[in-house]
């Protein structure tokens, strides 16, 4: 669907619920319904599109339910996913049947219309005034309309559960803030940690408030309501450790590492890392808009807020702007790493107008009476503009015709080599999970001695920066794989100069390397009709070299 038409339906839906809330006085359905359907036109955009990255999560799936545990390779135990919690709710459903690119793809969707519904009740909770359910319901359409949630919730990673669980954390963690509900808002966070590792962010600043809580309530309470309010610190982290220790010191004896693999292979340190991470945040503020979050702080200064959850939900977004600063942003298509807290800055800001908003009441008559239609203007505009296009946009279509390559490089390494042979390969996603071989991430993600290698000359995208040739080289798998797209011609060895200036430097590294013609030689095989797959094939690997054509000779 077009912009123009999705704007256009946008608003119609938007309209059809407000005016569907406004008369049976059911905006929680209404936000969530209307934010559904928009939530779903707008994934009609992406929902296509499985980035090559959730291959990885569904290869570990496929093992754990297939009985080969956690790994990578069989018999290999390296950490190569950040969704453990994503990954084991992925496996339960293949055992039970279900194909797990469909299961990514579908799940993600309905977790991503439970999470427009809950940034109703958050926006709602943060205003606590007549303009609450207003509010929650511009949070919920500002939510679904947002690009980056409509691209990530459906592309197979964790982003619909992380926001969901985030979510429902900091609402009970917001109910527990007066002392009298039930403090186990720790068993949420404990599930957000085992979702992705970033949850470490928001609830380090949970920890903090909790404690802070604690200690102001104490200050004003007797002897007893002191020790009653350890004795509650003491629940809500006995609920968050009762389920994450477990599986912490499980992971910790399997793996043996305190961060997961990617970790050491994406995270580096340095004043470069962090200027590439202020620009991926200042990017995301200018094309979304995000500078309306500057309205809280206003809104809180002006007391029209509900002071304590709001500073709470406000220092959970600066923290996690500071984070995504400091591991350098990411390479992929519209802020991935800002997808899934999304609903907490759309609830914020949306609760900070809306109260703001209040104060036209002290006004004159002339001016409430304008008041509302400016009101409707602003949020159509602000909805529009964040429906927009990204230039980001341009990549998604290519990506998934060169997703559907490497899904057919994989199949046709399946259906004809033996399920021995080793590959090793730089986009280590749909291929390495289509071939179901055995593979060599040579950018590190799943290979624990690439991601613990120190280089030199590292590479300038986000998360592609390790390599080491002369490892692969060593552990010398039958088939390297250094092109992932398919060519209307096989490649001569002369074509693969254009990749010497790749910025992803394991590539241009390995083709540097004098072992690599010494002991492999480029290969090509037709798969389908007018397309060709490229490879360098061990010399000495007789039988994927029956199974390909060697390259033609040079001109």
């Amino acid at each position: 669907m077009n912009y123009p038409l999705l704007s256009l339906a946008t608003l119609a839906i938007g309209a059809g619920a407000y005016a569907f809330a406004s008369r049976t006085g059911r905006y929680a359905l209404a936000a969530t319904a209307g934010g559904g359907a928009v939530f779903w036109l707008h994934s009609l955009r992406y929902l296509r599109y499985t980035s090559d990255d959730s291959y990885i999560s569904y290869r570990y799936a496929r093992n754990l339910a297939g009985g080969l545990g956690l790994v990578w390779n069989r018999g290999e135990h390296v950490e190569g996913y950040t969704n453990f919690l994503w990954v084991v709710i992925l496996a339960g459903l293949n055992k039970a049947g279900a194909d797990i690119v469909l299961s990514g793809r579908w799940l993600g969707f309905a977790l991503g219309v439970a999470a427009i519904g809950g940034t109703f009740v958050l926006a709602r909770t943060l205003d606590g005034g007549s303009t609450g359910r207003i509010a929650g319901f511009v949070a919920a359409l500002l939510l679904a309309a947002s690009g980056p949630f409509a691209a990530w919730g459906t592309a197979g990673l964790e982003t619909s559960l992380f926001a969901v669980l985030l979510i429902a954390a900091v609402l009970a963690h917001i109910r527990e803030q007066d002392g009298a509900a039930l403090p186990l808002s720790g068993a949420f966070w404990a599930l957000l940690m085992m979702t992705h590792p970033a949850g470490i962010v928001p609830f380090a600043v949970s920890a903090a408030f909790k404690c802070g809580e604690a200690a102001a309530r104490g200050r004003r309470a007797a002897r007893v309501a002191r020790t009653r309010e350890v004795r509650a610190l003491g629940v809500w982290l006995a609920a968050f450790a009762v389920i994450f220790v477990p599986y912490f010191a499980w992971r910790y004896a399997t793996y043996g590492w305190l961060f997961p693999n990617t970790y050491y292979a994406k995270v580096g340190y340095g004043l470069d890392q962090y200027a590439r991470g202020l620009l991926y945040a200042n990017t995301f503020m200018q094309e979304y808009g995000m500078w309306i979050l500057l309205a809280a702080p206003v809104a809180l200064l002006a007391g029209s807020l509900r002071r304590t959850p709001a500073a709470y939900v406000l220092a959970i977004v600066a923290a996690t702007f500071a984070y995504i600063i400091y591991v350098g942003g990411d390479g992929l298509t519209r802020h991935r790493f800002f997808a899934p807290v999304l609903p907490l800055m759309y609830a914020l800001a949306s609760a900070s107008a809306a109260t703001l908003a209040r104060r036209f009441d002290g006004w004159d008559d002339a001016a409430r009476r304008f008041a509302p239609a400016v009101a409707c203007g602003a949020v159509a505009a602000f909805v529009l503009f964040t429906l927009q296009a990204s230039p980001g946009d341009s990549v998604i279509p290519l990506e998934r015709v060169t997703v559907q390559e490497r899904v057919d490089m994989g199949r046709w390494m399946r259906a004809n080599l033996a399920p021995s042979t080793v590959v090793a390969v730089v986009p280590a996603g749909s291929i390495p999970y289509e071939s179901r071989l055995p593979s060599i991430d040579m950018l590190g993600l799943n290979d624990e001695h690439i991601a613990h290698h120190h280089v030199d000359q590292p590479s300038v995208i986000v998360g592609h920066e390790k390599y080491d040739s002369e490892y692969v080289l060593g552990r010398r798998p039958e088939i390297i794989i250094l092109h992932d797209h398919l060519t209307p011609v096989p490649w001569r060895l002369s074509d693969y100069e254009v990749l010497r200036s790749q910025l992803i430097k394991a590539i241009p590294d390995m083709l540097e390397s004098p072992r690599l013609l010494q002991e492999y030689e480029p290969r090509s095989v037709e798969i389908g009709e007018g397309g060709w797959f490229n490879l360098f094939v061990r010399r000495d690997a007789a039988a994927v070299l029956a199974s390909t054509v060697p390259t033609p000779a040079e001109r």
